[in-house]
């Protein structure tokens, strides 16, 4: 994920965060601007035999105003998510397509732009491949330092579900910030072998009986942190584990209601965005709406029961997607190659732009621009019966977008609704306007991307 605009906002709640994180973003992005302009300055030097101040003056306008361009590139292809920067070959595919966007757009800028002065022709693509080299190791070696050097121990105590997941996270991401040192099920041995270790991170599963409470104490002296499983994931993960939180956790740290300023910002946000998303989306509309109609006849837009806030229901508002009488045997779950979505269906859904007439839900106030999504009624009943704490969804205005929906692929099961849920208690729980911004960034890249 990108130059960290957005990432950076899923911590604004937890300030310890802040400046570890800064300083692992930063490294990335001030290596890629090393590179840039290393890069461009040895081919100056190679052409010109020199880099007097000339030189560089007449360069650097544009140069600056192309690595502007690059940076923002690489946001889009997720280049600057500490997060997937593991050197897989799905990033390696996202980093040469965004090396080859980025080379594209710069022969358009300089041929379409006389005005800059110069055309580098064959100095740019060596300005493409040697930035892409010295950017790539700059991101290899920062994977191999936040493996081995910049991190901090990690203890996990306790036998629990969440744990497994928690470790297997860890190991898989060093770039979290974390080494699993040490993990068992024995809280008394564990604690009693690492109370002399100091800076350490220890995850206790605090369910477990006879907390030796002093035996803590002493290990908080040395500067570690003691988390119980809940806030491990609401830190490292940004969810919470809803199989794990008690009721009384529920009353303590859960409130549908924030302040005034919020309600007021947000509700202003919404309704402009609403009001301008419709009028410039207007003519998409209308053009996709004949390519519905084209296609089977059937009516263009498809209204759907929605559970919403207090558990009311509203008409959410969809350009159709489905077959007619794609329901016709009752609701079930939208799967992977449904052969109920049409073909039209399927560029809209991949777009999301079946999703545009929902401004006026948002309008009406039935939507707010960010919250967990609305589900069907059919599937909240279900819902609710299997999984803890699932109706706290409704005590906050479901959303256009939200933190699940970027956190988290499309549920299709009660297993998946589970772990997507604990992605909107997490929002319900932190949400505030700096949060919503960074939704509405990933949002957007996420779209680009499709």
């Amino acid at each position: 994920m990108g130059v960290g605009i957005c990432v950076v906002f899923d911590f604004l709640l937890d300030w310890g965060n802040i400046l570890l994180y800064m300083k692992r973003i930063g490294f990335i992005i001030a290596g890629d601007f090393v590179a840039f302009w290393l890069t461009l300055l040895t081919i100056l030097y190679v052409r010109y035999g020199e880099t007097n101040h000339d030189i560089i003056i007449k360069h650097f306008g544009p140069f600056m105003i192309l690595y502007i361009v690059w940076a923002l590139i690489f946001y889009l292809f997720d280049l600057y998510d500490i997060y997937k920067i593991k050197p897989t070959i799905p990033y390696l595919r996202q980093f040469g397509l965004a090396i080859i966007v980025s080379f594209v757009f710069g022969i358009l800028m300089f041929y379409l732009i006389p005005s800059f002065g110069i055309s580098p022709k064959a100095n740019l693509l060596f300005q493409a491949v040697g930035f892409s080299i010295f950017s790539f190791l700059i991101r290899r070696s920062f994977y191999s330092i936040s493996a081995y050097q910049i991190t901090r121990p990690a203890i996990l105590i306790g036998d629990h579900q969440y744990l497994d997941n928690l470790n297997k996270t860890i190991s898989e991401n060093p770039q979290i910030g974390l080494k699993i040192i040490h993990y068992s099920s024995n809280l008394e041995e564990s604690l009693l072998k690492w109370k002399d270790i100091k800076k350490a991170v220890f995850v206790i599963d605090t369910n477990t009986e006879n907390l030796n409470s002093l035996l803590l104490n002493d290990i908080r002296k040395n500067k570690n942190d003691i988390l119980d499983i809940s806030e491990a994931y609401e830190k490292y993960l940004f969810r919470i584990p809803v199989d794990y939180v008690s009721e009384s956790w529920i009353i303590e740290n859960i409130n549908g209601k924030r302040d005034l300023v919020y309600k007021i910002i947000s509700r202003l946000v919404e309704i402009l965005f609403a009001v301008i998303g419709l009028i410039i989306l207007s003519p998409v509309i209308l053009i996709i709406a004949m390519f519905i109609f084209i296609e089977d006849k059937g009516p263009v837009f498809y209204t759907q029961k929605r559970v919403g806030l207090d558990d009311k229901e509203f008409n959410i508002i969809k350009l159709r997607s489905m077959r007619v009488n794609a329901e016709e045997n009752g609701a079930r779950w939208t799967t992977e190659n449904d052969n109920r979505i049409t073909k039209v269906g399927k560029v809209i859904r991949k777009l999301h732009i079946d999703e545009i007439p929902q401004m006026i839900n948002i309008i009406k106030g039935e939507l707010a621009l960010f919250g967990p999504r609305p589900e069907r009624p059919e599937f909240v009943s279900a819902l609710i019966k299997e999984i803890p704490h699932y109706r706290i969804r409704q005590i906050i205005k479901p959303g256009f977008t939200g933190w699940a929906q970027i956190k988290y692929r499309y549920a299709n099961s009660v297993l998946s609704s589970k772990e997507k849920f604990e992605y909107d208690l997490y929002y319900i729980k932190n949400r505030n306007i700096f949060m919503d911004f960074g939704i509405f960034v990933r949002t957007v890249q996420i779209i680009f991307k499709h």
